[in-house]
C-alpha cells in the first residue's frame, strides 16, 4: 500500500514550502530493498539532489532496511516515510513488532551507524508511532 501526499515544491513569495512526504508500507523482506531505495531516489531526484546524493542515500536506504530486518524478533512489515523540503531529505524507516531494547545494544558502533555517518548529515535510533526506527537527514 502507498499513500502519497506530494505538493508542489514551488511556493508563492513569502510562503514557507510545505512538507512533502511519501509513505510506503511494505513487507519486511530482502526482496523489497530495491523497492524503497527506488522511492528515496525518487524524492532525492525531484529535490534536484547530484548523482553523489541520490547515490549516497540509496545506498543509506539500504544498509537502514537490511539493518531492521535482521534485528530479532524478525518483523513483519516495514514503514518507510519520505519527507522533502527546499533541499533536505528525511528518512524514517520503521519495523513493526516490539523489540527488547531500542536502540539495540552496541547501536552506535554498528555497520549500519558508521555508515549512516559517511552517507547523511545526521541520523537517530528512534521510537516512533509506527515502531523502532531509523531516521536519518541528506541535505
Amino acid at each position: 500500500m502507498v499513500e502519497t501526499g506530494l505538493q508542489a515544491m514551488a511556493t508563492n513569495e513569502g510562503e514557507e514550502a510545505a512538507p512533502n512526504l511519501v509513505t510506503v508500507w511494505a513487507p519486511a523482506r530482502p526482496d523489497i530493498v530495491h523497492v524503497l531505495r527506488g522511492v528515496v531516489a525518487s524524492v532525492a531526484s525531484a529535490l534536484h539532489f547530484d548523482y553523489d546524493r541520490i547515490n549516497d542515500v540509496r545506498l543509506a536506504t539500504s544498509e537502514v532496511v537490511a539493518h531492521l530486518i535482521e534485528e530479532p524478533p524478525v518483523p513483519e512489515m516495514l514503514v518507510l516515510r519520505v519527507g522533502a523540503s527546499d533541499d533536505r531529505l528525511d528518512v524514517v524507516v520503521a519495523r513493526s513488532g516490539a523489540v527488547d531494547a531500542w536502540p539495540p545494544t552496541g547501536a552506535r558502533h554498528s555497520l549500519t551507524s558508521l555508515m549512516l555517518r559517511s552517507l547523511a548529515d545526521s541520523s537517530v535510533f528512534e521510537m516512533t508511532d509506527d515502531g523502532p526506527a531509523i531516521h536519518f537527514v541528506k541535505h
